[in-house]
């Protein structure tokens, strides 16, 4: 690769990485800040039914309109240059309104049983199945801006939802339960959120009731695999809360759950941010027929260097974050914190690595290896967490997105040449040398002091020595 376009590639990611960057900073915050105020005020037993509440409103928003919305995000373009933008969205709006169906009646047959096997009261179900609504219609929001590119609406939503979720729990918990009064102030929130940016967005497409057939078909190839994987996924990720939920082990699904919340609040934003701006600019150069093997060589080397000293911040300081950020009866969220961490750092790059499936729209075959990798997890949920408990947990989920991983890289196009393997390994081997270069010096420099003030002042040189080295080798790493 020439070092102009190498710079052409790395300048056009680094300005879409930058465009979101202050949104995601203020969600970060949230998580150091909002997450544990919430475990403080909520007991255990409040905690593992918020955690089962959220899990269960992930597993919903995954078969319902997490798929029609990222339908918007794959077809936009194609149905853009087509004129074809009025049937697109009416159909889109269609399926909306069948998926809202469709987990209603799901919510009817199963919430006697999650009332029984996993102490959720059905009142709390209900709200849970509410708030699946505005939750879809702001994914739904959210893809739009991301392809009108308006980084300064997007950032404002997040500056109200939170300010709103904060003072509106506060205020309802005098007159409900915590658990109630939290998904309550998420649904106000969401709920506020949603108008503004319906009323800014400005939305002139006409919409009819009736599907175009040959757009409707478009979607369902692509997105019906895409569920399933998506369900795969999110079992490998919260199964373990529910196994623990299933035996009353009410600590531990609060523990694990906790640890899962924090470490996805701190870093998801964060690593996720780079397919949020990246995703479109690869559409519109696949559907333009540009070659984008070295563009997304280089959107992955990018994610390694940027991100991988966040997880090492996990991986190194990790009971030191639970004795700063949490109360006592959380200090075990130190021996969770790594697992979570390196699960979300390989979550989000296979999302990355993964594009060439909704590319090539063959997403069918991420199905079958998430499929298989999902049985994997149950299994070892079941019998490690039996014996190991919380360590149990960390090495199943940990396992098992080590798998996942492995089986997709796997995975070569015939006529798609997509990635440099070689140039992926360099520079993860190379980044990774110099943070753990970075820990070490620093250790040598504190090891006879431990305080939580000094805590915060290693993370933050830590952090402060990997890039200034990255920064003044960049010539070796960037390739």
């Amino acid at each position: 690769m020439s070092d102009a376009v190498l710079s052409r590639n790395y300048s056009i990611i680094l300005k879409s990485f930058l465009s979101y960057l202050p949104s995601r900073i203020l969600v970060i915050l949230n998580a150091l800040f909002i997450v544990p105020i919430f475990a403080y005020f909520l007991n255990s037993q409040e905690m593992s039914i918020f955690q089962i509440s959220i899990g269960i409103l992930n597993f919903l928003c995954t078969i319902s309109t997490d798929w029609v919305a990222k339908s918007v995000l794959r077809f936009y373009e194609k149905y853009k240059y087509s004129g074809e933008l009025d049937n697109f969205f009416s159909s889109i709006m269609l399926l909306e309104i069948i998926t809202y169906g469709f987990i209603f009646i799901l919510y009817f047959m199963f919430r006697n049983f999650a009332a029984e096997k996993f102490s959720v009261p059905q009142n709390i179900f209900f709200m849970v199945l509410i708030l699946v609504i505005p939750c879809g219609i702001r994914q739904m929001f959210y893809q739009l801006l991301r392809i009108q590119r308006k980084t300064f609406l997007y950032t404002v939503s997040i500056i109200i939802y939170q300010i709103a979720l904060l003072l509106l729990f506060f205020a309802f918990s005098p007159f409900l339960n915590r658990v109630t009064s939290l998904l309550t102030a998420m649904t106000f929130g969401i709920c506020l959120i949603d108008f503004v940016i319906l009323f800014k967005l400005k939305l002139n497409e006409k919409l009819n009731l009736k599907f175009d057939k040959s757009i409707l078909k478009n979607i369902i190839i692509y997105a019906i695999p895409l569920v399933l994987t998506n369900v795969c996924i999110w079992i490998i990720l919260h199964f373990g809360k529910f196994v623990f939920q299933f035996n009353n082990d009410f600590a531990n699904t609060a523990l694990v759950g906790v640890a899962w919340y924090f470490v996805t609040s701190a870093l998801a934003p964060l690593f996720s941010l780079l397919l949020f701006a990246v995703f479109p600019v690869v559409v519109k150069k696949f559907e333009k027929n540009y070659k984008i093997k070295d563009f997304m060589s280089s959107v992955l080397n990018s994610f390694i260097i940027l991100f991988l000293p966040f997880v090492c911040v996990f991986l190194f300081y990790s009971f030191d974050i639970a004795k700063i950020v949490f109360k006592t009866e959380y200090t075990n969220l130190g021996m969770l914190f790594p697992f979570c961490a390196v699960t979300i750092f390989i979550h989000e790059f296979m999302k990355l690595m993964n594009t060439k499936y909704h590319l090539k729209n063959k997403t069918y075959i991420e199905t079958i290896i998430s499929l298989a990798v999902a049985l994997i997890c149950i299994t070892l949920n079941i019998f490690l967490i039996k014996y190991y408990g919380i360590l149990g947990f960390g090495i199943s989920m940990f396992s098992s997105i080590l798998v996942l991983l492995f089986l997709n890289s796997l995975t070569k196009f015939r006529k798609m040449n997509y990635l440099s393997s070689k140039k992926l390994l360099k520079c993860l081997l190379t980044t990774g040398l110099v943070a753990a270069i970075s820990y070490l010096l620093l250790y040598l420099l504190f090891f006879k002091f431990n305080n939580n003030i000094l805590a915060v002042l290693k993370i933050i040189l830590f952090l402060v020595l990997y890039y200034s080295i990255i920064i003044n080798f960049r010539k070796h790493i960037f390739v």
